[in-house]
């Protein structure tokens, strides 16, 4: 999350991009598993019609993810005084947990605990990404800076 951004606009924003990843995403899902699940020569017909009931669904519930990840990213940034991996991590574990509730404690905690692993090894890769696509220093140019004494140790 940029600092500079209020968090209200942060908040649109990121459920905003939620709402298009799941209204792009959901109907090509949903045509696939339409078709595969379609007697022969009615693919297509039960694909499309496999979108159309499914794709708002899919789309909105993207969006509330994409909300609620908002909330408690801001939240956490705000009690922590600190915007590191952590927070995307936590806050996606407790949209997860927090949109699973309804099914009961069991399986909120156990898809917190799986969305948490899962963006915490996403977040483990872009910082490994990060570290290896960084310039590195040049020793040899540094090397010959120190000693014509350009650079003080």
């Amino acid at each position: 999350m940029v600092h500079d951004e209020p968090w209200f606009d942060h908040l649109l924003d990121q459920t905003g991009e939620f709402f298009r990843v799941g209204i792009v995403g959901g109907p090509a899902f949903y045509t696939l598993k339409g078709m595969y699940n379609s007697p022969k020569g009615e693919c297509l017909i039960r694909g499309l019609q496999a979108v159309r009931v499914n794709a708002p669904r899919c789309a909105g519930h993207c969006a509330v993810w994409g909300g609620l990840t908002s909330v408690f990213e801001s939240s956490l940034i705000h009690v922590r005084k600190k915007d590191d991996p952590w927070t995307s991590v936590l806050s996606n574990a407790a949209a997860a947990g927090l949109l699973e509730l309804c099914r009961g404690l069991g399986p909120a905690s156990r898809s917190a605990l799986i969305f948490g692993s899962g963006m915490a090894i996403f977040q483990g890769y872009l910082i490994v990404k990060n570290r290896v696509q960084s310039p590195q220093p040049d020793f040899e140019e540094l090397d010959k800076k120190q000693k014509r004494g350009g650079i003080k140790t």
